[in-house]
């Protein structure tokens, strides 16, 4: 898996808990962390990662997105 994926499966997951669970940003953060699902760059999740993370009004983070033909 790239970074992006792994990232993307660390959102999607995210959401889900936050959605379904309605836990906290430090409750998934430290989720995320068990299950090993790491951020972009590596290292651990903070709950201020995770709550900007979901706080983004797109599916998809800025690696993902497809840039517009102009």
């Amino acid at each position: 898996m790239t970074k992006e994926e792994i990232q993307q499966a660390g959102r999607s997951r995210a959401c889900q808990l936050r959605d379904e669970d309605e836990l906290s940003f430090r409750k998934i953060a430290a989720i995320l962390d068990a299950e090993e699902l790491r951020p972009k760059h590596g290292g651990r999740w903070h709950p201020e990662t995770v709550h900007r993370m979901l706080a983004n009004a797109t599916d998809l983070p800025p690696s993902l997105r497809k840039r517009s033909s102009r």
